[in-house]
């Protein structure tokens, strides 16, 4: 569960480094040495920057999420390092040249650098709470075919493309995502922007040829891009580097036509309208799945999932706490069982502290109600209503409310 607010300035705070890179390189091979040093430098302290609040950004995220951000961080920071050192060689005249690409043998790494993760979560639609319509449509389009593949070419059905997960944050995109990866039992890939980000000019472009050839060669797999946005936005703006990376991606999710393998292509994103159109089109991303915010009877499904191993005492009304959780996204219901669990948690340390032996203290309805006081909701209105709005130009149903 991430502070999306934080987790967005990572973003704009990565996307600046990357273009700040970019620009440095260009300048050193025009012969601007200390424009390049100067650019090199910033280029440092933002990948720096962006490391920190992706640390901070994830820091009430489970363990296994915690695990893909450190390592996340740790490249960023290594990439922050060699930029600052680079800069100073720039700056006393120490290199004689520009570095025109990324070292020879780096592609050799491809298959070590993305590799599937070991172990898919075993996470099913059943564990999803609601979702219906999304889940109906990820079997028709995606697994169905995977599954039941004579029933769809006696009809002459094919397989229609990859599939664009889209929603409020803290929705619930990349249970979703693990979800599919786990019926259709396919090696799992899981990326974010800042594992294919590098120092090197053109480094981005090969990064994504490897991750998609790890995935050819795995033969079945789904990939899936997180914060989507960042890795495929729009192109004509100032950033040569997406300029070049969003065609070397649209290349790769186009090279699966003379493919024998079954390769799944899920984008994720709070923020689809900053998607550059080329990707939605039929062929790479034709299936829009729209994750909402959670409706009363979701919200009370899944407090119910979430209170059920818990040491909880009586009088608890889940559905009346559903009823007062409006517009709470999932990552905000975790949230506040996980604040009110923290009150017995202080009381039978408090207790133990005491001389008390094993103490014992039950989740209560004032311990709810205590941490619901001090919460609210994280998405605010009008990104829900900016999302709403995208799909309606897009002519895509709108969820039905419950």
């Amino acid at each position: 569960m991430y502070n999306e607010k934080l987790y967005d300035e990572y973003q704009a705070q990565l996307r600046e480094a990357m273009t700040a890179d970019e620009n440095a390189t260009m300048a050193l091979q025009r012969g601007k040495r200390a424009e390049a040093a100067e650019l090199y430098e910033q280029a440092a302290a933002l990948y720096a920057a962006a490391a920190a609040t992706l640390l901070d950004a994830g820091e009430a995220c489970n363990a296994a999420e915690r695990a893909d951000i450190e390592s996340s961080v740790d490249r960023l920071i290594e990439t922050s390092k060699e930029l600052k050192a680079y800069a100073l060689q720039v700056a006393r005249k120490t290199e004689t040249r520009a570095p025109q690409s990324a070292p020879a043998g780096d592609d050799d790494d491809g298959d070590v650098r993305f590799a599937p993760i070991g172990t898919v979560p075993q996470v099913t639609f059943d564990d999803i709470a609601g979702l219906d319509e999304a889940k109906q449509l990820v079997l028709d389009e995606i697994i169905n075919p995977l599954i039941y593949g004579e029933f769809y070419k006696r009809f002459h059905i094919e397989s229609n493309g990859g599939l664009l997960l889209f929603g409020p944050p803290g929705s619930g995109k990349t249970m979703m995502a693990r979800a599919i990866a786990n019926k259709a039992d396919m090696a799992f890939f899981s990326v974010r922007c800042s594992d294919i980000v590098g120092k090197y000019f053109g480094e981005a472009e090969k990064h994504v040829k490897a991750l998609f050839e790890a995935a050819r060669q795995a033969r079945n797999a789904v990939i899936f891009l997180d914060e989507a946005e960042a890795l495929a936005c729009r192109r004509g703006g100032n950033s040569t580097v997406m300029n070049r990376l969003v065609p070397e991606l649209l290349s790769q999710m186009d090279g699966f036509e003379t493919f024998d393998g079954h390769i799944i292509v899920i984008f994720a994103t709070n923020r689809p309208y900053d998607i550059d159109p080329a990707f939605l089109r039929p062929g790479r991303l034709p299936n829009h799945c729209y994750i909402p915010l959670p409706d009363l009877r979701v919200r009370t499904a899944f407090l119910q999932k979430k209170l059920a191993d818990l040491p909880c005492g009586e009088g608890i009304d889940i559905e009346a706490l559903a009823q007062r959780t409006d517009r709470f996204s999932c990552a905000d219901l975790t949230n506040l069982v996980k604040r009110a669990c923290q009150r017995p948690v202080n009381r039978c340390i408090k207790r133990s502290q005491s001389g008390e032996p094993e103490p014992v203290e039950l989740l209560g309805l004032a311990d709810l109600n205590a941490a619901l006081e001090t919460l609210h909701p994280s998405v605010e209105q009008a990104e829900v209503a900016r999302l709403e709005k995208w799909m309606r130009q897009l002519g895509i149903a709108l969820p039905q409310a419950v």
